[in-house]
């Protein structure tokens, strides 16, 4: 997959389809490109009864649009086709701008406007012009396309570069400003625990935002109960806790086979083999508080106590 290099055309993908193979640059609006640096907000707001001004309660993020100008040169019949199923379709996909590559929008594409000329040319109808392709966000921020950077000794030349380089040639250009460090152990669950019986999992916020996760845990065959557990969160060589959540013990519920924490819905979710079950397990909460993964320029680790974790799974948000 080309990426269009600095002084190119700045490209997108959308679903998978790039747009210079759909026969499509996009163009700037006059001699810039425009761009939201963060969503629209949404204030929320009450009048102050009987008196001047409103009370002010936070604001909510809503919906995102993107507005991307395009031009096509010598679009044939088969590519103008092809213009209509790719951008016509009404499921949600993947946005991607080649400027920012390690980030992702999950948009719906709205009505496309062209407007062209329409010629023939050895013996084909071809077509020139351009036009508006439009996008809504409704979760108005991106997700990490991936999550690190590696690196390896170029043969050739003896010096290192960055393994992406074959899919992103500008990766040079967003590498550093990505804040992505390499994999090392981040995400990794340890196989075994230290000797004060604690999992350490080392994680790291690329992001924007602070990051929800997902923390995943086996349950116990049979009947047998599962003892009090501790998740906390600390930056890494400090120990110091700045964040927990604490469950008493508890046995399975129905054919649960594990159970999940979830920090975006805050809910401790019960799973089999089939999926989710339905199954709650939030009444088992003694103490703390669900908690995020912060925004960071050193490492944080999540430790549990008492139950052994399978997987850790997370994306970096974007604006």
């Amino acid at each position: 997959m080309a990426i269009a290099l600095k002084g190119d055309f700045i490209g997108f993908s959308f679903n998978g389809h790039r747009s210079e193979s759909l026969g499509i640059v996009r163009v700037s609006d006059g001699s810039r490109y425009n761009e939201d640096l963060v969503p629209t907000a949404q204030d929320k707001t009450v009048q102050v009864p009987g008196g001047d001004g409103f009370y002010y309660f936070g604001s909510d993020y809503t919906q995102r649009q993107f507005s991307i100008n395009i031009a096509f040169d010598e679009l044939t019949e088969k590519q103008f086709r092809e213009l209509q199923q790719v951008f016509g379709t009404k499921e949600l996909g993947k946005l991607v701008f080649d400027e920012r590559p390690y980030k992702y929008y999950m948009v719906k594409s709205g009505k496309p406007q062209l407007k062209y000329i329409c010629f023939g040319k050895d013996g084909e109808r071809i077509y020139k012009g351009e036009g508006t392709l439009t996008f809504t966000a409704y979760y108005p921020f991106a997700k990490s396309a991936f999550k690190f950077l590696e690196k390896e000794i170029e043969e050739e030349t003896g010096k290192e570069v960055y393994v992406l380089r074959k899919t992103y040639p500008n990766i040079e250009e967003w590498a550093e400003t990505s804040g992505m460090g390499m994999r090392g152990n981040l995400d990794a669950v340890p196989s075994k625990p230290t000797a004060e019986g604690v999992y350490f999992i080392s994680v790291y916020n690329a992001g924007d935002l602070e990051a929800d996760f997902i923390l995943k845990f086996g349950l116990p065959v049979g009947n047998a109960s599962i003892g009090d557990i501790k998740i906390t969160l600390s930056k890494e060589n400090v120990g110091k806790v700045e964040a927990f959540l604490d469950l008493k013990g508890f046995s399975k519920k129905g054919t649960d086979t594990g159970f999940q924490i979830n920090t975006k819905t805050n809910l401790i979710e019960g799973f089999n083999a089939e999926g989710f079950t339905g199954t709650l397990y939030n009444e088992n909460i003694t103490q703390g508080d669900f908690f995020k993964i912060p925004l960071q320029e050193e490492g944080y680790q999540i430790g549990v106590t008492g139950a052994t974790p399978i997987e850790i799974v997370y994306d970096y948000i974007y604006y």
